[in-house]
């Protein structure tokens, strides 16, 4: 019988080893990646840093794209969050139902993890790794082989699939025997340890917070966009998002068919991205806003108008907002 299992695999390093110590032992493994709401959506996962990774050490991927369901349990997350708006232990009972999904479609054994006992403070202590197993329907089938001496015995390694022995006992928030495991398997290239989530981040959580308070019929490129310009809000129906580079202001073009309102410079300036019901005066002052962070070539400088991806009108910036009504308005 073929020994299959199923990994939760981010590209860092814990992930990594954890694909080794398995496909070392003859394992036919899949890794299931979770692609990030903030990750642009028309981004192929394939060909991203992640997957060249698992490409190094011979595991072949599936992708899942976080989308509509995945923001529901962030915006009602029954465990809470974090420091911010981070929802860790759904987040993980998330990732791990699916997993599980994946390891009934493939007839797998169990499904295999990176987590380390006591690394993190939310999700990974002792008491909430068994709440969190229990509560994805995985008993008894999650193996955490980077602690699994420290934990008691899975189905997997019960009936000899996966061989105990040859696991390891790691815990707590040191790394060092993380990086002797990598030197041993040559692995030298790896995702950052803190894991980069953008929901801890401050700058974002209030955006988030924003989103689910004004626009609760966001869609996926609004959560995405979260992620880069200016975002100021004009009043309780329409915000702006203002880009800060060519970069962000292709970005924001790219998306331009599902803005409500978009306004691009004749002149060296950002674009505007507005989502909502924006009245003229809004639009007045998001030109004003293109004013304030662009270089027109005279006093006066037009934007040209589109409305729901059909270009209308021009219109005359006018005067630069001030810097203290702009602070009011960022959100």
């Amino acid at each position: 019988m073929e020994r299959k299992g199923v990994l939760l695999y981010s590209g860092g390093l814990d992930s990594l080893l954890a694909a080794k110590i398995l496909i070392d032992q003859g394992i036919s493994l899949t890794g299931i990646h979770f692609v990030l709401p903030f990750v642009p959506p028309d981004s192929d996962p394939a060909a991203g840093v992640p997957a060249r990774f698992a490409a190094d050490i011979g595991l072949p991927l599936v992708f899942h794209r976080l989308g509509r369901q995945y923001m529901e349990m962030v915006k009602n997350p029954p465990h809470g969050y974090g420091k911010q708006m981070n929802p860790c232990i759904d987040c993980k009972i998330h990732f791990l139902s699916r997993a599980r999904e994946q390891m009934e479609s493939e007839g797998a054994s169990f499904v295999a993890t990176g987590e380390v006992v006591g690394q993190r403070p939310m999700s990974q202590m002792r008491h909430m790794l068994i709440h969190i197993e229990k509560k994805s329907g995985l008993r008894d089938y999650l193996l955490r082989l980077l602690s699994a001496k420290l934990l008691r015995p899975t189905a997997a390694e019960r009936e000899g699939i996966v061989d105990r022995e040859r696991l390891l006992g790691i815990s707590g928030r040191s790394r060092s025997m993380q990086g002797e495991l990598a030197r041993k398997y040559r692995i030298q290239q790896y995702a950052s340890p803190a894991g980069g989530c953008l929901f801890t981040d401050v700058f974002i959580a209030r955006r988030v917070r924003d989103l689910f308070t004004f626009h609760p019929d966001f869609s996926m490129t609004d959560v995405y966009l979260l992620s880069i310009g200016r975002h100021l809000r004009f009043g309780e129906k329409a915000k702006a998002v203002i880009g800060r580079d060519e970069e962000e202001n292709a970005e924001l073009l790219k998306y331009s068919g599902e803005a409500d309102y978009l306004l691009i410079p004749r002149f060296k300036g950002p674009s505007v991205f507005v989502r909502g019901e924006a009245s003229e005066g809004d639009l007045a002052l998001a030109c004003s806003l293109v004013a304030y962070y662009g270089r027109r070539e005279g006093a006066e400088g037009r934007c040209m108008l589109s409305r729901r991806g059909s270009p209308c009108e021009d219109l005359v910036c006018g005067e630069p907002i001030g810097g203290d009504a702009l602070e009011r308005m960022r959100i």
